[in-house]
């Protein structure tokens, strides 16, 4: 009697613990685990497990929801008009929320998570074995979508690279080799680090770098990618980049006089889609990796995927419209709110 006394209390301290109840709650809904599997992990029985899914769900630490038809319907129709008016091959969206209750500053996760799940199962949808495809860094929604990733299927003879180099002399989370990597295990496919650089003070210097065998063959593969998912930044002033002495000051303060309006891997352009790196005369600096404003060409030419995934926060709505004029992505996955204000200004 005293050792099911025992039982009960434990399985009532651990469904009392929002630690416990988010942790399953991660393991199962978002790693992918079954419940016994979790149950084996948190060293209890599959039964508490079910339980403390359940209270996760009431306490509202997991939310499902189910889409009303007339929801769906409308989301369907802004996705046709949008694709049409933005001149995308794509447009997918998640439900928004009104912007006007959140700062310039602020991203509301809870969106930007049903983006990178949705895609994530896009991006898995969209491959096949005879791609290539090259990936940006990103520690929110690149980052979310390799959290999110759930292969259908095996994919070994994919090839997956990143489409910059090395900033800092280690990586981190959002950092793009990392996310090729870890991109590549999920499918069994192969995977090429670009052990490169991603700035050069001289065109000598990154024409030497970029012929060396060991980065030519991951440069040249992530120049002809048939699918590229990338995120963006909405400056160019990366203070990492200053302090770290990587870059100087003045070397991004050039970039004011043209109005910077998004920035992809230190590609910068401003509000009609002009590149200004290609502008200013010479570069303060080159770039190692993918050429960003040369995928306009590839995706009239060579039917490149480029999916652009952002969303969910009133300072990308400026940035996604700038990369949509310069005509570098034609897939977007965004909220729905997000949409309607770009195609306001349309």
């Amino acid at each position: 009697m005293s050792e099911i006394l025992q039982g009960n209390n434990t399985e009532a301290r651990l469904l009392a613990d929002e630690n416990f109840l988010r942790r399953v709650a991660h393991l199962y809904h978002d790693d992918g685990h079954s419940q016994e599997a979790v149950a084996e992990l948190e060293h209890c029985s599959r039964q508490t497990i079910g339980k403390a899914l359940q209270k996760a769900k009431e306490r509202g630490i997991v939310r499902i929801m189910v889409m009303p038809e007339a929801r769906l319907g409308y989301l369907r129709n802004l996705s046709r008009d949008g694709r049409v008016q933005l001149g995308l091959e794509d447009l997918v969206l998640v439900p928004g929320r009104n912007l006007d209750e959140f700062s310039a500053e602020d991203t509301q996760e809870d969106v930007a998570t049903d983006i990178t799940i949705t895609a994530a199962e896009y991006l898995d949808q969209l491959l096949t074995e005879d791609d290539v495809l090259a990936v940006s860094g990103g520690k929110q929604f690149m980052r979310g979508l390799v959290r999110h990733i759930r292969p259908s299927k095996p994919q070994p003879l994919l090839q997956v690279v990143p489409t910059i180099g090395f900033v800092q002399p280690h990586t981190g989370y959002g950092d793009a080799n990392l996310i090729a990597f870890d991109l590549a295990q999920a499918y069994g496919a192969r995977h090429l680090w670009y052990p490169c650089p991603a700035f050069f003070m001289e065109k000598e210097q990154l024409e030497s770098m970029i012929a060396l065998p060991v980065i030519k063959e991951t440069h040249d593969l992530m120049n002809r990618a048939s699918v590229v998912v990338t995120s963006l930044f909405t400056t160019h002033k990366d203070q990492d980049l200053i302090q770290s002495g990587i870059l100087k000051r003045e070397q991004l303060d050039i970039f004011d006089d043209y109005n910077p309006a998004v920035d992809i891997n230190h590609w910068v352009f401003d509000a009609e889609g002009k590149c200004i790196n290609n502008e200013i005369e010479p570069p303060p600096f080159y770039l190692s990796g993918l050429n960003v404003p040369r995928l306009k060409e590839r995706i009239q030419h060579a039917g490149t995927k480029v999916m652009l995934v952002a969303g969910g926060s009133p300072r990308y709505i400026p940035a996604i419209r700038a990369a949509i004029k310069a005509r570098i992505v034609n897939i977007l996955i965004t909220d729905h709110i997000t949409a309607q204000l770009l195609l306001m200004r349309a």
